[in-house]
């Protein structure tokens, strides 16, 4: 879009803006809207398609639950559509319901829990906001994608609220819900019939353009800049931000991007995509001929065919995600190199120190673990005749580490470092616009330390709300001021393309061949040559995303 054309744009929608909130207020005078108690006045802002009412919090205007789809039961596995355009104006102070999925809880995510939870339903498409005022200033926008891999989540944590982040660095915050697992994953095109659901196998994705769509459209009324949109997420959000990137739909609708311990290189195959299919169909009831059938089945039949695959290890991670389909998502992300569409993108990638310590939390005694234990134990992540020289190298790495602490580092690096690291190189390499690497080592006091820097540790840090991750920090005096230096590197990033802050010391782009990376601690530091060790000894060895495929 031309320069030109985007003022054109901004002058249409303002002037729309204004006539519409005109005709409101003369429509309230007259009886159409209830009237206001002026002891508590409330946000009032003009969507493409209609008015939204929010409300307020400690000078922050939040709308929850705006659409920005239809609802999709109407539409499974196909591409959704925008909403139908309202009358009056709606209230915005709800948060939207989530895609159907297995409740999943626990004491370290307690205090991220919203009370009480969104029902679960197929009218999910919807999105909040968090802005500092409803002006022409042009902020701006942070488009945060929840984790839950694929299969779970949604975007009405209490931690991702983005009241702090607006506050403190004048930005809009966007959180949004789409469709996942069977619902936003379930490839048919490959199966008889399967023309008639030629995107099913990414339509949780193409949920998220859509909801990219919407804020470039109308996020101006909000005070946010279409042309200044940050995407971030963490885990599974970290997976659709990279994704995002690599899909020729969202060109355009992205100009900066964040990968929290997320770095999805690979997608599924079509092959296997219908392999496993079949596999769900088996669960659901359904013949391969009779895709059909589909459309009316009870939403509660997809949770529970959830429950049954989840016992299939053949299937984690990779059954609930996109598929290489050669139309929304032509080839494997971040596979060999960097996709052309992410460019000119500038990007921040990292993980923490001790992701997998989450995972563990199985082990009883972590103390009774013996290093000869470790084979079997390590078995998920590495090949089997490579586990004792992987165990070797990262006890010559690491000679004070206790079996438990290797088995944590190796699994870590795994699942999450070695791709973050190769995601950023790749990235470097394509030699566009720049990207910058970062671990995470602040570690929670809580259960005695096992956990270390556990796995999405660093939201709270991010968002700068300790308060709602209390359950998973525990001393939050002592974590605020780290707190206070990641969410202005955060917020630095959205609104330069480059997280230098004073606070922290100077952070080098990664140039092709010289890798550093901020450790993010009490004293946080840059370290030359990062992850070089680990590297030798794991790089050789296949990606995790693509064992046992």
């Amino acid at each position: 879009m031309t320069e030109m054309a985007k003022v054109e744009r901004r002058g249409i929608f303002r002037l729309l803006t204004t006539i519409t909130l005109l005709s409101l207020v003369l429509s309230a005078c007259a009886g159409v809207a209830p009237s206001v108690p002026s002891q508590e006045p409330r946000p009032l802002a003009v969507t493409a398609y209609g008015a939204v009412r929010g409300r307020m919090d400690d000078g922050v205007s939040v709308f929850l639950g705006i659409p920005y789809g239809a609802d999709t039961a109407a539409r499974r596995f196909q591409r959704a559509v925008p909403p139908e355009a309202w009358d009056g104006i709606r209230e915005a102070i709800t948060y939207p319901d989530t895609s159907p999925q297995l409740e999943l809880s626990g004491a370290l995510f307690e205090s991220w829990d919203p009370d009480p939870r969104p029902p679960q339903g197929e009218n999910m498409l919807g999105l909040n906001v968090w802005t500092p005022a409803l002006d022409d200033a042009r902020r701006p926008v942070m488009v945060w994608l929840h984790g839950g891999g694929y299969t779970a989540g949604y975007g009405s944590s209490r931690v991702f609220e983005g009241t702090r982040l607006a506050q403190k660095g004048d930005v809009v915050v966007v959180t949004v819900n789409h469709r996942l697992n069977l619902l936003g994953y379930l490839y048919l095109a490959g199966l008889p019939g399967g023309e008639a659901y030629p995107d099913s196998g990414n339509v949780g994705m193409l949920d998220l353009i859509l909801a990219l769509e919407w804020v470039r459209d109308n996020i101006a009324a909000f005070g946010g800049d279409p042309d200044n949109v940050t995407i971030f997420g963490e885990s599974g959000g970290g997976w659709k931000v990279s994704t995002l990137l690599a899909m020729p739909e969202a060109e355009g609708l992205i100009d900066r991007a964040i990968v929290q311990s997320g770095s999805a290189r690979y997608a599924r195959t079509p092959e296997q995509a219908t392999a496993d299919a079949r596999m769900a169909l088996d669960a659901l009831g359904v013949a391969p001929e009779n895709l059909d059938a589909l459309r009316t089945l009870p939403a509660q039949s997809f949770t529970d065919a959830m429950t049954a695959l989840e016992t299939n290890p053949r299937l984690a991670p990779n059954f609930f995600s996109p598929v290489a389909d050669g139309r929304a998502l032509p080839s494997h992300p971040f596979g060999d190199a960097a996709p052309a569409t992410a460019r000119d993108v500038p990007m921040l990638i990292g993980s923490t120190a001790d992701e997998y310590s989450l995972f563990l939390l199985g082990i009883p005694d972590p103390a009774a673990i013996t290093f000869e234990a470790l084979h079997d134990m390590l078995a998920f992540a590495v090949p089997e005749p490579d586990i004792p020289a992987v165990v070797a190298g990262y006890r010559a790495l690491q000679p004070d580490a206790s079996p438990y602490e290797i088995l944590v580092a190796i699994a870590s690096d795994r699942a999450f470092t070695a791709d973050a690291v190769a995601q950023a190189e790749l990235k470097a390499e394509q030699g566009g616009a720049p990207v910058w690497l970062y671990q995470f080592d602040w570690e929670t006091p809580l259960m005695g330390g096992r956990l270390g820097a556990m796995h999405a540790l660093e939201t709270g840090f991010v968002f700068d709300n300790l308060q709602k991750s209390e359950s998973m920090i525990g001393d939050i005096a002592t974590a605020q001021p780290l707190a206070d230096k990641m969410s202005d590197a955060w917020l630095a990033f959205a609104r330069t393309g480059n997280p230098n802050v004073s606070g922290l010391p100077p952070w080098p782009a990664l140039t092709p061949g010289s890798v550093s990376a901020m450790r993010f601690s009490e004293v946080s530091r840059v370290e030359a040559d990062y992850f070089a060790a680990e590297g030798e000894i794991l790089n050789a060895l296949p990606n995790m995303w693509q064992l046992g495929r």
